[in-house]
């Protein structure tokens, strides 16, 4: 910060020196040792599924998340064979609508799926549920590490992780790391969760020591999400804070929660459409929020399975205010008014006569 005197009065000049604090920054005992109870632990479980000629186009059996229950997965799947790992966000469970989405196009594409089942864990208060978020990761670590002993290839293997399953997700890679000395191929965090962890240390959230390849999809930063770019590749939506929705011209909100789940729509769109939402590089997260990414020579990436991870930075995605939302190759180009180009619909920017 800058303190400038000008007739002998101190004038303070505001420096940008980052996001602003966003909801919900500290939430208490974040910082303490918090585990669970042996009983607590019994009752973890994981829902395996994969591809098949049945009725649903998948089989599926669940399994405890526990070094025993390793045993039950690998009875059901070819460990060599890729596998994804997909842990869901706050209140949510494996049976739940968008959970059963984010699987489908993984099974359609011949991957092994384990859905980690966090709902009886974490529905409680969310700060309660925040703190537990690293046990539960620890966990799944050493269920992941047994697993690797039973044949799973680290190559082959992916997470996916929402809000807090995003920090379940690093937790659990690098208690993967300790006990292996290997690396998940690839960690995804969609929207990763803000509230309780925005001042954490680095090493205590999600961030890119994770796995060789760690993307983040960012779509409410300063509300339900983090602001920090702290994967190898980073995408903001429409700025990463609020994204828009329309309904024919007439605005319909989508707030924090809103925005916040779009993340998870974004990325089921993506996986089916694999070279669609392209995103452009930006110098900085202060240029994203605004879109201000097109001034010198275009260097893009895509978001979803085809990531280019040798173009690591920062990238701002735009997309429309409707499914499909993708813009292909139009959002290489910068729009009018950039974030709020949807406004345009209902206000036009021309001369206008009521």
């Amino acid at each position: 910060m800058w303190i400038l005197l000008v007739l002998g009065v101190p004038l303070v000049a505001a420096v940008k020196d980052g996001p602003p604090d966003g909801f919900m920054s500290e939430c208490p005992g974040m910082t303490r040792n918090t585990s669970m109870s042996e009983e607590t632990k019994n009752s973890l479980s994981v829902l395996v599924m994969w591809p098949s000629d049945s009725w649903f186009g998948h089989e599926d059996v669940s399994c405890k998340l526990s070094i025993s229950g390793a045993g039950c997965v690998a009875k059901h799947i070819d460990l060599k064979k890729d596998v994804v790992v997909i842990i869901s966000g706050y209140l949510d469970a494996t049976f739940s609508p968008i959970v059963q989405t984010l699987v489908k196009p993984y099974l359609d594409r011949g991957k092994n799926v384990i859905a980690v089942e966090i709902f009886p864990v974490l529905v409680r208060t969310y700060p309660l549920a925040a703190r537990l978020t690293k046990p539960l990761g620890l966990v799944l670590g050493d269920f992941l590490a047994e697993l690797t002993r039973r044949g799973l290839q680290p190559d082959k293997l992916e997470m996916l992780g929402g809000s807090l399953g995003a920090h379940i997700a690093y937790y659990a890679a690098i208690r993967y790391q300790e006990l292996t000395n290997l690396k998940p191929a690839r960690v995804t965090g969609l929207d990763p969760a803000g509230p309780c962890f925005r001042h954490l240390p680095r090493e205590e959230r999600f961030n890119s020591d994770a796995a060789h390849r760690v993307d983040a999809l960012h779509t409410n930063i300063d509300g339900f999400g983090i602001a920090d770019a702290d994967a190898h590749i980073d995408f903001y939506a429409n700025g990463g804070e609020y994204q828009p929705y329309m309904t024919g011209t007439f605005i319909m909100p989508c707030f924090l929660f809103c925005s916040h789940v779009r993340a998870a729509l974004y990325w089921i769109v993506a996986s089916e459409n694999p070279d669609k939402f392209l995103a452009v590089q930006c110098e900085s997260l202060h240029h994203a929020r605004h879109g201000n990414c097109y001034d010198k020579k275009t260097r893009s990436n895509v978001l979803g399975p085809n990531t280019n991870f040798s173009r690591p930075g920062i990238f701002y995605l735009p997309t429309t205010e409707t499914p499909p939302y993708y813009l292909g190759d139009k959002g290489l180009t910068r729009r009018k008014y950039a974030v709020n180009s949807y406004l345009l619909k209902t206000a036009p920017d021309k001369d206008l006569v009521l």
